[in-house]
């Protein structure tokens, strides 16, 4: 039985892009979170710019009242001359858990991490995001055709 269903999962894996449920998502509202001393309020809203033009050129609509969250978290540490960083991309949802008694929480459906050091903190930044983010609509169009 066990083999049974590790072939199934296996077969099935092969099928799919990810491991998360697109399906259905087209309004979000942008949490930005940073704690990465090399963004200032400048880079920061560079950022967030950036992120905004590529959902919205993908057709999410953005800013609507109880919208599924895209959540952009940046956290650093300085490590003598390099930054080492950490890049999140996530999708958080109100969902409902199916346990003893159905429990309605908040659940992260769709999440990518990144970790780099580099000594051009900004730039480096800047370009992981994009890709960050490109993989997230990437994966939305694939669930969704």
């Amino acid at each position: 039985m066990k083999k049974l269903f590790l072939a199934f999962l296996l077969s099935s894996s092969l099928n799919c892009a990810s491991l998360y449920t697109l399906d259905n998502v087209h309004s979000l509202n942008l949490y930005f979170a940073s704690e990465a001393g090399f963004l200032d309020q400048n880079k920061k809203a560079a950022l967030k710019n950036m992120v905004t033009e590529k959902l919205t050129k993908a057709g999410f609509i953005l800013g609507e009242t109880d919208a599924s969250i895209f959540v952009v978290k940046i956290d650093s540490i300085k490590l003598e001359e390099t930054q080492a960083i950490h890049i999140e991309v996530g999708l958080g949802e109100e969902v409902i858990a199916k346990r003893k008694e159905k429990v309605q929480t908040f659940a992260y459906t769709y999440l990518d991490t990144k970790f780099l050091k580099t000594q051009d903190p900004y730039t480096q930044t800047f370009t992981l995001l994009g890709t960050l983010v490109d993989t997230f609509i990437k994966a939305h169009k694939d669930d969704n055709e």
